[in-house]
């Protein structure tokens, strides 16, 4: 047969009616690589952009303020707080106002200019060893490239007078695995989360569903009846890793145990929760998990702040906090490394809260006893 226009045009239009009548894959066709870029982009930038400093400034010269001019001149470096101690340096770390402390020595100004050796504290908060050497680095290149510009001419050939000490606290040997292990355990706990979307699939799958709609159970009954099972037994898992933690990996833990289970539980409560908000959409064991896994699982390793830093504000920053892993990864972290409170970490928790009642509340407004 030869090749006819006329039938390769019909084709074309069929085809392209039945890309327009399905939204997903038009969405998948148009928008998801877009969608995809976007990601991976974010992903893969490994740099840390973008940073909050407080200042402790002891010399209070025209030189001390041409410095810090000169580090947040580009917006890069902030500056967010002024303290006057260390115990307030080590507050503002502890809370996360800040991710690093520069403290300048009283003097800093006329050995600068005099071209007498000079140092700068910087002390960096330990916990994200991932971030802090970054900014390390960077600070060290601003305050290389400030010491050159404000030297004599004639000068500059005996080398740079400015030395940059740095302190991480909470973690001085800066070992990745300090704040590794609790981040990581943001991202293992998602797998409750995943056998309980697996166990509301399976009852469609096999039919049991269907006995349900014969008794008188309600739906709250049934929903929490089959959630609180896997955030119980999820503590099991919490004291294993806490265990692992501190006995395989070396890392150290200074909050309180009581206060980590809770918020722990907290933490399974919610992403169990999420998974009952969109239980009806688990058709199939095989969508429970494929769901499940880019909802919870994938996004903790790359916008939850493990890998790379959350943006402060934002489209970056609202994505980031849509995930419960981001939250949760904050109150590891503070609770095993940084030994905060409950005070320090309310945030966190009651964001964590309003997710588990707000998908409790969706599912138990969407639940109906029928298979459709």
């Amino acid at each position: 047969m030869k090749f006819s226009s006329r039938r390769l045009r019909a084709i074309l239009i069929k085809e392209y009616r039945h890309i327009l009548r399905a939204p997903r894959t038009l969405v998948l066709v148009t928008l998801a690589p877009v969608l995809l870029l976007l990601l991976l982009a974010n992903i893969f930038s490994l740099e840390a952009q973008q940073a909050r400093f407080a200042l402790w400034d002891l010399d209070r010269s025209t030189v001390s303020r041409r410095y810090i001019a000169a580090l947040t001149a580009d917006g890069d470096f902030t500056l967010e707080a002024e303290v006057s101690s260390y115990t307030a340096a080590q507050a503002v770390l502890r809370g996360g106002r800040a991710d690093f402390v520069l403290v300048i020595p009283n003097g800093f100004g006329a050995d600068l200019i005099s071209h007498r050796p000079t140092e700068v504290q910087a002390i960096f908060d330990g916990t994200d060893t991932i971030r802090a050497p970054q900014l390390q680095g960077y600070l060290m290149a601003r305050s290389a490239a400030f010491s050159a510009e404000i030297l004599p001419v004639g000068r500059m050939t005996e080398g740079q007078p400015m030395e940059l000490r740095s302190v991480h606290l909470y973690n001085p040997g800066v070992q990745s695995i300090v704040g590794m292990v609790p981040g990581l355990a943001a991202i293992v706990l998602s797998m409750p989360a995943l056998a309980f979307g697996l166990s509301l699939a399976r009852e469609r799958e096999l039919g049991s569903f269907e006995g349900l709609i014969t008794t008188p159970i309600r739906g709250s009954e049934y929903l929490l009846g089959k959630a609180w099972p896997y955030v119980t037994l999820g503590l099991v898992s919490v004291c294993l890793i806490w265990l692992v933690g501190i006995l395989v990996f070396d890392v150290p833990f200074r909050g309180s145990l009581l206060l980590y289970l809770l918020l722990s539980a907290l933490y399974l409560a919610a992403t169990v929760g999420l998974v009952t908000a969109i239980s009806p959409a688990l058709k199939s064991q095989q969508v429970a998990f494929f769901v499940v896994l880019i909802l919870f699982f994938v996004p903790s390793f790359f916008i939850s702040g493990l890998l790379t830093p959350i943006l402060d504000e934002g489209l970056g920053r609202l994505s980031s906090d849509l995930f419960p892993a981001t939250h949760y990864m904050t109150i590891a972290r503070g609770i095993f490394v940084k030994g905060l409170g409950l005070q320090a970490l309310l945030r966190p928790t009651l964001i964590l809260a309003g997710m588990y009642v707000g998908g409790v509340i969706i599912a138990l407004l969407g639940f109906r006893k029928h298979l459709i």
